[in-house]
């Protein structure tokens, strides 16, 4: 999933400030459950979470 600048800004608003790590070129929100990096890519900020989150949900449980 990409975002555009502005979109991402608007978002990162819209956390608390504590929960997020910016390097050059990367921005990681630390939630509950995992990390989400935005990597930049010219005029656009991506993140695999969305890809991540699903492999998670539908991976077999370490229980079974």
């Amino acid at each position: 999933m990409c975002l555009s600048t502005a979109a991402l800004s608007l978002f990162l608003n819209l956390l608390n400030l504590e929960n997020i790590t910016t390097e050059p070129g990367r921005v990681i929100i630390h939630a509950s459950d995992r990390e989400a990096h935005w990597v930049n890519d010219g005029d656009r900020w991506c993140t695999m979470a969305p890809q991540l989150d699903r492999l998670a949900r539908f991976a077999p449980s370490a229980t079974e």
